[in-house]
């Protein structure tokens, strides 16, 4: 089906579905942020985020690695599967987190990352945020399958 024919049927095209789930990954990845906001207002402190923005910035690239993953693993290869879905959300916690670490050793060097209370905050984070990406991946994978 072309984008002509699904802009006037009304449904979104592929394109706009991994937008939304951009859209989607970065409003659930802000949630995630104020649930976990004790552990990561810590995390944003040491790495120089202003407080009061500190959730919302350590959400952010959930944005574009939401939107990106999301065409990558269901959109580009046309199969919407709930397996797909889940990797999609997991992939955007994981590259979201990934991200954050790199820019903690970017500020406090590679070493720290080393150091144990480092790697067990840094490991608890990776844990929730990914169970948290499997399970966000699962409702946006269910709206794209019934529209």
């Amino acid at each position: 089906m072309d984008d002509s024919l699904l802009a006037e049927s009304g449904l979104l095209s592929p394109q706009q579905w991994a937008l939304l789930a951009g859209g989607y990954a970065f409003g659930c990845a802000v949630l995630t942020a104020f649930l976990l906001s004790d552990m990561l207002g810590l995390f944003a402190e040491v790495i120089g985020l202003p407080a009061a923005f500190a959730m919302l910035l350590l959400a952010t690239p959930a944005l574009v690695a939401g939107a990106g993953s999301w065409w990558l693993l269901v959109e580009r290869r046309g199969t919407v599967t709930y397996l797909r879905g889940a990797a999609f959300g997991l992939l955007t916690a994981l590259v979201t987190g990934a991200l954050w670490t790199v820019r903690f050793a970017f500020v406090w060097g590679p070493e720290m990352l080393a150091a144990g209370p480092v790697q067990l905050l840094v490991g608890v984070v990776f844990g929730a945020v990914s169970v948290a990406g499997v399970l966000v991946g699962l409702p946006i994978t269910f709206a794209r399958r019934r529209l």
